[in-house]
């Protein structure tokens, strides 16, 4: 019988991209940390762009998901505050890839995750609503509130 050594491989390795999306909020976490404000919410979107890929992807479950409502929170708690006046704004692209899912032909796990963390998005929303008068945002709230009162029967089983 020949003996095999194991060799552990570091998960640094790999090129999973949950493993990217991990190691990119350890870096943000670590540069806000720091006061490096700037590359905190650099870092930041670049995890929420990586999370809205993995959410749109084929094989997608319920942590794709929350992982899309943790990095909304993060993004919201330490980047700079949203203007109606910017191109693109990310509430609005979690909610709409959100609202895909609670739509799509997907296992109910999946739908009531996305369908909860629609409703978390939609209360960042709320927020920016109560802080800056974001009309964006109101319009966001008023689409979460038509989603929810459609789909909330469904997936409540």
């Amino acid at each position: 019988m020949v003996a095999r050594k194991l060799t552990l491989v570091s998960s640094d390795d790999s090129e999973s991209l949950v493993v990217k999306y991990n190691q990119l909020i350890a870096r943000a976490e670590k540069a806000y940390f720091f006061g490096l404000q700037e590359k905190a919410s650099n870092t930041y979107k670049q995890a929420f762009d990586l999370s809205i890929q993995l959410l749109c992807s084929p094989n997608a479950n319920t942590v794709s998901v929350r992982r899309v409502a943790e990095v909304s929170s993060y993004r919201f708690d330490h980047c700079p505050v949203f203007d109606d006046s910017e191109e693109e704004f990310y509430l609005e692209v979690a909610a709409n890839a959100l609202e895909d899912l609670v739509r799509a032909d997907r296992d109910l796990a999946t739908r009531k995750a996305a369908l909860q963390a629609y409703k978390s998005v939609a209360c960042l929303a709320c927020e920016l609503v109560r802080f800056n008068q974001s009309m964006r945002c109101q319009l966001l709230i008023d689409q979460y509130v038509q989603i929810e009162m459609t789909h909330s029967k469904f997936l409540a089983n």
